[in-house]
């Protein structure tokens, strides 16, 4: 591949997205195909096919493997006499992945209604391969122990599975509804004590219904009901903790608190009570209050929101007042907030004036560009144009897009309302050259269209033809035991066997291929291994500049491996199944993990597209699957739950690309309350995503359809481009939506 090195290539194969059929379109290769089926879920046929690759292959590796993905899929479609046959052809397995073939004779087992047996075989696998699917394994066996051992044996298992220590991200609730349930009729109290301990532990929990019928609500103090309100607020079960919350304020009890959360939740968690918000939040901010200065800035928003703009102002000053010794960093913070409500309220060069005032007290600690900016936005707003070009000018030369790319893309609107098109039309240029491909550079292009000035914006190379090679990573290899044993699990269709097998092999691999063939054939392996981050990471040190310009003929191969289609078994089948734009699946994927499947944040939120555990349980309840924290961490669950959740986005807002990404990182609510006002006040889009309120979930906007515009340029059609695009920077964008998700 000219310009790129080997390292870097994406193997990527019948994905439909490949312009020519790759020479060793052989036996594995058909094999890798009807694996990929297999890794999605996509069963119909899939074993009628395998069983013919069996037939016609002369390779008896490829037979073998054949053989053991089609008695897996027959297991998983319950012919179990037939699956039970084709893991006998699949026997060999068993020489050279051990733990590979148990686990598949347990799926069997299991099949069978063998419970005995299939418990037998998990505590090998358990006791033999103590780190292999640990968390399926473990989870699986206490589930089968209740089914073959209820009571106190069911109980000690899952017991002992809750008490165990350690990363592992395990339905903790399920264990200890379990461990309850097996208790019940030996020991009650015991059992009482620990249905007790689920309502208090883990409130957010399906169980807890369940619980509740052996331990009312009534039975629980007000101090016990307080502990379950904040944590269901901090693990954003918002619903069940303003019902907690309201039987407390009903009560009486400690309401400046209770009054706090639930304020929050109706203001800046699920949007949906902003009367009601300022009813508990003027309880809460009574001074001295545990809560009233967190309290205070959200009462103040809040009563803004409600048009009592002057009323939320005098509770800003109240806040400034009451706490003068906080960090400069909170003050400006606060002192924004305060003159964005001047601003959403049309006085935008009040606003401005204030802002600009409170950065001149101390800029020490601040992020001051930011703020300056917003300073600059708000004068242009408020038809201040010779005051906005002043102070937007220190932020022209810098080169991050969302400030420079920004600043300059804002001057040049400044520019052409005071008359001056040609330099509008230079700065807007200057934006195209100086940050291609970013959200700015795209309002830049659309703007010089509509000026006429299309002349000056570059033709974008059709590259869609330009194919990413794709090979067997075999191919040039000679073929030793241990890289049979590693291509025999890279083909099963289980990345977490491929990876333990590499692992196991590395040493030895490093010394008979050397450092640098074993890299180019990791790289080879990166979809059936799954691991796509540290390779990216390497693109980019190694080739970053080339972001700066537009990418070409010559320079797309370092692009796409920038870029990569990572997951991209995943993606597409997931994409397909949820309407989500493929592209968009990519670019949000980017932004939230960088490719890394074992990302969790502080939120916390999980795993590639980075879910909350309550969005994701919904969204498999939604699909009808099973459901459980740790499947987050696995690319094949948290692809298919988050391109479910984009397509569903998307859909709701009418196929409009911006207010979709922003809904996903801020929350549908945000962006309905976002829509009202930006249609009340007849915004622009550029207008209308730069007035989003959280700093947060506008950056993230523009930062996502950045990576979009990417994939588009490095990837798609001009037509297909250019229909994406479209959605992507709607001219005249529509204040409707569809009413779910509302989460």
């Amino acid at each position: 591949m000219p310009g790129l090195p080997h390292k870097f290539a994406i193997w990527l194969v019948t994905l439909g997205c490949l312009t020519a059929i790759p020479a060793y379109a052989d036996s594995w290769h058909k094999l890798r195909a009807a694996v990929q089926r297999w890794r999605v879920g996509d069963l119909d046929g899939l074993p009628a096919d395998l069983a013919e690759i069996q037939k016609t292959t002369k390779d008896d590796d490829v037979a073998t493997v054949a053989a053991f993905v089609q008695a897996r899929a027959l297991t998983r479609l319950g012919r179990v006499a037939a699956a039970g046959e084709a893991l006998k052809k699949a026997r060999p397995i068993r020489d050279v992945l051990e733990h590979t073939y148990v686990w598949a004779e347990m799926e069997l087992l299991h099949a069978r209604g063998k419970l005995p047996e299939t418990l037998d075989a998990l505590h090998k696998l358990m006791k033999g391969y103590v780190g292999y699917r640990y968390a399926a394994t473990q989870l699986l066996y206490s589930r089968l122990t209740e089914q073959a051992y209820p009571g106190a044996r069911a109980a000690e298992v899952a017991l002992a599975l809750y008490d165990e220590q350690g990363n592992l991200i395990l339905p903790k609730d399920e264990l200890l509804a379990r461990a309850a349930r097996n208790t019940a009729v030996e020991r009650p109290d015991e059992a009482v004590g620990l249905w007790r301990k689920l309502i208090l532990k883990h409130p957010e929990s399906a169980y807890v219904d369940e619980a509740l019928k052996f331990v009312p609500e009534d039975a629980l103090s007000d101090a016990e009901q307080f502990e379950r309100m904040e944590r269901l607020f901090a693990r954003r079960a918002y619903e069940r903790c303003r019902e907690v919350g309201l039987r407390l304020w009903q009560k009486g009890m400690r309401k400046s608190e209770v009054g706090y959360y639930l304020g929050k939740i109706g203001t800046e968690r699920l949007r949906d009570d902003y009367p009601g918000a300022a009813k508990y939040l003027e309880a809460a901010v009574v001074d001295g209050a545990p809560l009233a200065q967190q309290a205070l800035t959200s009462y103040a928003l809040v009563l803004t929101k409600l048009g009592r703009v002057d009323d939320g102002l005098a509770e800003f000053d109240k806040w400034f007042a009451r706490y003068p010794n906080v960090t400069n960093e909170k003050r400006v913070d606060v002192a924004y907030d305060r003159a964005r409500a001047m601003h959403v309220a049309g006085r935008s060069l009040e606003a401005a004036a204030y802002l600009q005032s409170a950065l001149d007290v101390d800029r020490k600690g601040i992020d001051f560009g930011k703020y300056l900016w917003f300073v600059g936005y708000w004068q242009l707003r408020g038809g201040a144009c010779d005051l906005a070009i002043q102070t937007l000018s220190p932020l022209l030369n810098d080169k991050n897009p969302l400030v420079g790319g920004k600043a300059r893309y804002w001057m040049g609107k400044c520019l052409d309302k005071l008359g001056k098109r040609p330099e509008a039309v230079d700065m807007l240029v200057s934006v195209l050259d100086r940050h291609p491909l970013t959200w700015y550079s795209a309002l830049a292009e659309d703007l010089l269209h509509d000026w006429g000035e299309g002349k000056h914006v570059p033709k974008h190379a059709d590259l869609s033809k330009v194919g990413s090679r794709a090979r067997d990573p075999f191919a040039h290899l000679h073929m030793t035991p241990d890289l049979k044993r590693l291509r025999m699990a890279a083909n099963l269709g289980e990345p977490d066997t491929a990876r333990w097998v590499l692992n196991a092999l590395h040493p030895k691999l490093a010394r008979t291929l050397g450092k640098a063939k074993l890299a180019e054939l990791e790289t080879d392996l990166a979809d059936p291994l799954e691991e796509y981050a540290e390779r990216r990471q390497d693109a980019m040190t190694d080739w970053q500049d080339v972001l700066k310009s537009l990418p070409t003929k010559e320079t797309v191969d370092h692009w796409r491996a920038i870029y990569p289609r990572a997951y991209a078994t995943h993606v597409v089948a997931a994409a397909k199944r949820s309407g989500a734009p493929e592209w968009m699946v990519y670019a949000h994927m980017l932004q939230e993990s960088r490719y890394k499947p074992g990302l969790i944040s502080g939120a916390p939120a999980y795993g590639l597209l980075e879910l909350l555990d309550r969005t994701a349980a919904r969204l498999a309840t939604e699909g009808h699957d099973d459901y459980q924290l740790w499947m987050l961490m696995l690319p094949k669950y948290n692809i298919r739950w988050g391109a479910q959740y984009l397509g569903a986005l998307y859909k709701k807002f009418g196929q409009q690309l911006p207010f979709a990404i922003a809904s996903y990182n801020g929350g549908p609510m945000l962006m309905e309350l976002m829509l009202r006002q930006g249609n009340d006040r007849h915004l622009a889009l550029d207008e209308l995503i730069d007035d989003i309120g959280p700093h947060e979930s506008r950056n993230y906007v523009r930062m996502v359809v950045g990576h979009f515009l990417r994939y588009l340029a490095i990837y798609e059609t001009p037509e297909r481009a250019k229909h994406f695009r479209a959605q992507l920077l709607p001219h005249h964008w529509q204040a409707t939506w569809l009413r779910e998700p509302s989460y």
